[in-house]
Formats: C-alpha cells, structure tokens, sequence
C-alpha cells in the first residue's frame, strides 16, 4: 500500500521543494492502492502526503464553481466545487483550508500566501478569472509547482490564463455577475471569464505541450507501484513552452474539426 510518506518522497523526488506553492490536479482512478480502509482515509494520506511535501510552503486545489456561469449566487462555505474530482472537494473542507473568492474559479489553499496575494484572492471584489489578480495570475507570480496527481498534464487549467495573455483569436471576454456570500457579508459582483467561442470549431488539445516540456526537460513524470501517475512542472515554464509553440503554430494548444473532446471545463454558449 502507498503511504502519506511515499507520496511525499516521490513528489519531492520530482522537484518539488519544500518552500515552494504546489497547485495539485487530482483524480483518484488508482487511488485503491493509496492507504486507508474507507474513501475518506484515503483521501487523508493523499493530502497528508501533499501538505508534508511542502511543509513551509503553501498547498492549493482547485475549488471552481461553473454553477455561477448558469445561478448567480455563490457561497463561499456551501457552493459545493464542480469538475475537479472528488481530491480538492475533500481537502475545501478540512480545517485550515481557505478559499479564495472568484464564484468561477476559487481555490482551496492551505498555507499562507504573501501579504499581497492573501489580500487580493480573498476579497470580495470583481475579478478576471485568468487576468490580473487571479488564483492563476498568483501561480505565475509566485512561480508556482503544478502537479498532476493522478490525471494527465493535459487538465492544465492555468493554460488559459497563458491564453489569455496572449489574447488568442479563438477565446473572447464574457461577463458573469450575481451575488456572493462570503465572510459574513454579501455583494454584487461581476467575474470576466475568457471563454471558448463556440462559432470556431476547435477544442483544447494540451498533450503536445506536456510532451514538449518532457522532452525539454522543463517537466518530470513518473508513476508510483501500482498507484498514480505524478507530472511535475511549474507555472512559468508552461507558459514559455505555450508562448513559443503558440508562435510557431497558432493550433499548438487547439485540435480543430473534433467535436465531443474531452472539455477542460464546461463549455459556454457565447
């Protein structure tokens, strides 16, 4: 069986230190063999494994909620997350974890962030989901360590906010607004998501970019006896790899003409 420990060693091993901020995609699809009789146990040695990585550092998941795209009203506590796995829903609740406040795109974080960064992502405030003081603006800043435990590099959210900066032809700007409840109070507020237009036929397609940064060496990956498999990389290198593929082919991040493609996310109709 694969204890907290032998995560923590084999994530390490991969270059994670232990100062460092660590944003974690998860699934749980070889998670049998993870230590703990019930699913909760389980869960319990993946994010204790997790958190002893980075002991001085800051541990985050995804906690997003498209609910917000389609009801306008977010709870901070109750607003369940949606399309990232069973992992980051546990770990939103556990004590010690705070989340962030985009209604779209939270995070659950477990640590302390720089003053900076502990101000800008919990207020409540309008937001630009991958733009300026985002959760993903943070991984960039901070230089931050993505890893994938347990799903491919291909679920690599943050690739929007590198789109977003390169202003591809093929996202445009859309505003969501409603109310959020949060720290006791509740406010009108307005999220900018870069979304997908649904007029162009293309869909995210990230496997050459996981590749390429395999071969570069700008990404480490294993896979544990019998367990999950680990891709390690950090928020900067993803977007040079994404900035220089996207300027010698403009489809780097895209497959065009392939309808019903695995979404990153919910798609929205324009």
């Amino acid at each position: 069986m694969i204890g907290a420990s032998e995560i923590t060693r084999e994530v390490a091993r991969l270059g994670v230190a232990p100062d460092d901020v660590l944003f974690v995609h998860a699934g749980l699809q070889r998670a049998l063999s993870v230590e703990g009789r019930t699913r909760d146990q389980k869960l319990d040695t993946i994010v204790g494994g997790l958190r002893d990585t980075v002991p001085n550092g800051v541990l985050v998941m995804p906690a997003f909620s498209y609910s917000f795209c389609d009801d306008p009203d977010f709870d901070l506590d109750r607003t369940p997350s949606s399309g990232v796995g069973v992992l980051p829903e546990y770990f939103r609740g556990l004590p010690g974890v705070h989340r962030t406040t985009d209604p779209i795109f939270s995070a659950g974080v477990l640590g302390a962030l720089p003053e900076r960064w502990q101000r800008t992502l919990f207020d409540i405030r309008d937001v630009d989901c991958f733009g300026e003081g985002s959760v993903f603006d943070m991984l960039h800043d901070l230089n931050a360590k993505l890893l994938f435990f347990g799903v491919p590099a291909t679920a690599c959210t943050f690739v929007h906010y590198v789109e977003q900066r390169m202003q591809v032809p093929y996202r445009y700007h859309k505003k969501f607004e409603g109310t959020i409840r949060a720290h006791g109070r509740e406010a009108h507020v307005a999220a900018n998501f870069y979304v997908r237009d649904l007029e162009q036929d293309v869909e995210t397609y990230l496997a050459p970019l996981g590749d390429d940064m395999l071969l570069n060496g700008t990404a480490r990956a294993s896979a544990m006896d019998a367990g999950p498999s680990l891709y390690v990389t950090d928020a900067r290198s993803v977007a040079a790899q994404a900035e220089q593929g996207v300027a010698d082919n403009p489809d780097y991040l895209l497959r065009r003409g392939h309808p019903g493609l695995t979404h990153l996310y919910p798609q929205l109709a324009p």
